[in-house]
């Protein structure tokens, strides 16, 4: 089996921490050209028409997700074990194991070059063991092993390259890609175990939607979260429409959830919106709370619980 590796960049990372904590989705995968894997909260942005593979019966146990370039030359596989944070992790020790682990994979190990660190954004330092190699067949590749280790967690990245194409132009530029890529690595809150239920995670995900809606001025985003059978449609309709009346350049609009309480498939939810003419007036506050109830699979606002 190959062992693979994301490679990490010199540069300054460019992505930007999402404000929201949550994953895109309860399944792992690519979304928006990030790749989320959501049991251990992180993700990373894709490169450019790179492909998600399936994982497959020679996967290894720790492995969560597989990748290559668009033209199958480079495989990328990404997994994670779990450690005991008390134990210290070294650049050194990372190149050792790195080194015993292609062994075990019958790789003859032709060169090693020292292993080096490359900062993230804001998760530490990844450390990267660089290799030239042998299968048993001959075959001569080049391969680099990276790790990041955070709390419990040993993250790792293996990329493997055909040596004749990894010293070309055209491999420099794929290792180059996958620099760009993992030294963006960004963090959400795990769902399961480990973090987030999926039910909780449903519903918050529908909340911060629909808050987001709210923010948009946009009626049809809005009414795409209440059940078909609202009542009092055409009064929240014309609401709305008065809140967000007037150049949208002339005022802010923000939108906070204020409460939420959770009962089995039912919920209450409280959204507070606060107009801001830029003009100087007084800024304008509303509350508005909303019954919420789960129907076939997914969540809708279906009745308004507002005082007034």
């Amino acid at each position: 089996m190959l062992a693979l590796a994301f490679c990490g960049c010199k540069a300054k990372p460019r992505f930007t921490e999402s404000k929201f904590p949550l994953p895109p989705s309860v399944d792992s995968g690519v979304y928006d050209g990030q790749f989320i894997q959501v049991d251990y909260g992180f993700g990373f942005p894709v490169p450019p028409k790179w492909l998600y593979l399936r994982l497959s019966a020679d996967q290894e146990v720790d492995e969560v997700a597989r990748f290559c370039d668009p033209t199958r030359q480079m495989i990328v596989r990404v997994s994670v074990q779990l450690r005991n944070p008390s134990e210290k992790f070294s650049t050194k020790s990372w190149g050792e194991m790195s080194e015993q682990e292609l062994k075990n994979h019958q790789f003859k190990i032709q060169k090693r070059d020292s292993t080096r660190e490359y900062k993230t954004l804001d998760s530490g330092n990844w450390a990267v063991a660089p290799f030239s190699m042998e299968d048993p067949k001959g075959w001569a590749w080049s391969d680099e092993e990276w790790a990041l280790s955070k709390d419990d967690l040993l993250i790792g990245v293996h990329a493997t390259l055909p040596q004749e194409i990894a010293d070309t132009d055209k491999g420099k530029k794929l290792f180059k890609a996958l620099e760009a890529s993992v030294s963006q690595i960004h963090w959400y809150k795990p769902i399961g175990p480990r973090g987030i239920s999926v039910e909780r995670f449903e519903l918050q995900h529908f909340t911060e939607g629909f808050r987001q809606a709210l923010e948009s001025r946009s009626l049809s985003k809005v009414g795409g979260y209440f059940d078909e059978m609202y009542p009092e449609r055409a009064k929240w309709n014309n609401w709305y429409q008065q809140l967000v009346l007037g150049d949208p350049k002339s005022f802010e609009l923000k939108a906070e959830l204020g409460g939420l309480v959770i009962n089995g498939d039912f919920a209450s939810a409280s959204f507070t919106l606060t107009r801001k003419d830029k003009s100087g007036s007084k800024p304008q506050k509303y509350e508005k709370d909303f019954k919420l109830s789960k129907k076939e699979g997914h969540w809708e606002i279906t009745y308004p619980l507002d005082k007034n």
